[in-house]
């Protein structure tokens, strides 16, 4: 997530300098939808997995 962000920040940057290079900030666009369709579905794996791992935990 972190370096798809860093990459549309440098693919903003690129567009920005030349108007040649306009794709580049759709490209950027992309991976902010991207982004945020990633994060509910890393928080419906990650929330089970936190619960089921405390639970395994505390049998011990």
């Amino acid at each position: 997530m972190v370096v798809a962000f860093v990459v549309s920040l440098v693919l903003l940057a690129l567009a920005d300098v030349d108007d040649r290079k306009a794709a580049y900030g759709y490209l950027a666009l992309v991976l902010w939808v991207m982004i945020a369709a990633a994060i509910p579905v890393l928080l419906a794996v990650a929330i089970p997995g936190v619960v089921m791992t405390r639970q395994v935990r505390q049998r011990r």
